[in-house]
């Protein structure tokens, strides 16, 4: 999925606890979203996405399907798969299916909210994404994700107050669990950088800047955030400011075409 590694996603949907062993040790959080123990048969299929083996881990959760009609885990492990590799017209219908089975599966609206995003249909991810911010208060994703729909609709007064909320999500887990939020920082940047675009957009180019500052303290690799700092730079005057942040995202953009799976 675009700007989480598999890992951390996993760490999120609660996979990886899972696979490691730890089931039985739950990561704390400041919210308690509601995920059934997962199947035995389907652990298989949670450490093929572990480890990237996208193919695997379908292959595993058809299986189950197959003897285990409309599954609702299974089904959402399908529509993982398919959004891990970005092909989210493949997991809607997968994650539509497992919400269908098990509305409660509070782990499964974020993902199908995403997917529903980068198809296009903005009424369905706001939906979607409300349902998450309902389901599991107090974590980052549903206030983030409501921000990229007002954002993409230009509705700057209420992506800002989104990604405030997000970004005040992601203060409280700091809090309550380092850990998890070590985990997810490439979320936090996200957050800051979405709340950089929307006061460069406004005009505010002291708060954006300490927005994209901010972000690519979190990810040295967060290439938009790069990029805008550097325009960010230049509208003040800052030139010297500019280049170095020109620097440095070529730099990272080098390094992600060069790593193995690297795009541009």
């Amino acid at each position: 999925m675009r700007g989480m590694s598999i890992r951390t996603a996993l760490v999120w949907f609660g996979l990886a606890l899972v696979v490691s062993g730890c089931r039985d040790k739950p990561v704390a959080t400041p919210v308690a979203p509601r995920r059934p123990a997962l199947a035995g048969e389907l652990r298989p299929a949670a450490g093929a996405l572990e480890r990237g083996e996208l193919a695997a881990a379908r292959t595993v959760a058809e299986a189950f399907l197959a003897t285990h009609p409309g599954d609702a885990q299974a089904s959402f492990l399908i529509g993982l798969s398919f959004a891990f590799a970005d092909n989210h017209g493949a997991a809607r219908p997968w994650l539509e299916q497992a919400l269908a089975a098990a509305p409660d599966f509070d782990l499964a609206w974020e993902p199908l909210a995403k997917t529903r995003f980068l198809l296009g249909d903005l009424a369905g991810a706001r939906a979607a994404y409300g349902e998450c911010a309902r389901r599991v208060p107090g974590d980052p994703k549903g206030p983030h994700g409501l921000g990229l729909v007002e954002l993409e609709e230009s509705r700057l007064a209420e992506a800002e107050a989104q990604f405030r909320a997000a970004l005040a999500c992601f203060d409280a887990l700091e809090r309550a669990d380092p850990r998890q939020a070590v985990a997810r920082q490439g979320e936090r940047s996200e957050s800051h950088a979405r709340l950089g675009e929307v006061l460069f957009a406004a005009e505010d180019l002291a708060g954006a800047r300490a927005e994209f500052t901010r972000a690519v303290e979190l990810s040295s690799g967060n290439l938009s955030a790069l990029y805008t700092l550097s325009l960010v730079h230049r509208r003040l005057g800052e030139e010297a400011l500019a280049r170095a942040a020109e620097a440095r995202y070529e730099e990272a953009r080098r390094a992600r075409v060069s790593a193995p799976g690297g795009t541009r």
